[in-house]
């Protein structure tokens, strides 16, 4: 069998569909690999330090997946949020409990790193008058205010790093990825809800889902 060959391209339909504070990385899609069926039943695993988190992204993809017709089956259904599969099973192990589920295709998302900086923003820059000041109290209260009442402060941004993989469950092939960082959501929960669509389109653009 022809070894198949990954291609590395920057989509700019997703960047363009992404907010500025959103960045496509990498993307890679094995375009000799992929099927000429789309896959029906979706394993979907979320790895992340966090694991309030973990059920979160992965329910999040569920319904979207399952709004749009397709069958899934949860990681966190399965085992809990604690439960490390690379530590306490085997590949053989884990892919028999995947393919036990009828599940045809792993989806996973992994929070690769969260980078936080703290920055320092200056306030109003004082000048001082010129010396001897002999001018009005008016005119030395309206210049002296908005230094006093502006002061400099710390603001803490933060910067996600996500990749998401999808493989295939009878080749044990990946078929697709996609590299991105968030940077400074508000909200991660709401962010993740509209990357999320983001994610399932191009997965149905490349012929992976159906819809």
């Amino acid at each position: 069998m022809k070894k198949s060959i990954f291609h590395l391209f920057l989509l700019a339909v997703i960047i363009s569909a992404c907010s500025p504070s959103q960045q496509v990385t990498s993307y890679w899609a094995n375009k000799e690999a992929i099927p000429d069926e789309p896959f029906k039943t979706i394993y979907i695993m979320a790895i992340t330090q966090n694991e309030n988190r973990q059920p979160l992204v992965e329910n999040e993809l569920a319904d979207l997946l399952v709004s749009r017709g397709h069958k899934v089956m949860l990681n966190s259904q399965i085992y809990p949020p604690s439960f490390s599969a690379v530590k306490q099973l085997s590949k053989e192990q884990l892919k028999e409990t995947i393919e036990n589920t009828g599940s045809e295709a792993i989806l996973t998302v992994a929070l690769l790193d969260t980078k936080t900086e703290t920055s320092y923003n200056q306030g109003v820059s004082y000048s001082p008058m010129n010396y001897g000041y002999y001018g009005s109290y008016y005119n030395y209260y309206n210049y002296y205010y908005p230094v006093v009442y502006s002061p400099g402060y710390y603001s803490v941004n933060k910067t996600y790093y996500i990749e998401t993989n999808f493989f295939d469950v009878k080749t044990d092939q990946l078929l697709w990825s996609i590299q991105s960082k968030a940077y400074n959501p508000s909200d991660f929960d709401s962010f993740f809800k509209e990357y999320s669509r983001i994610l399932l389109d191009k997965l149905r653009q490349e012929g992976l889902i159906s819809k």
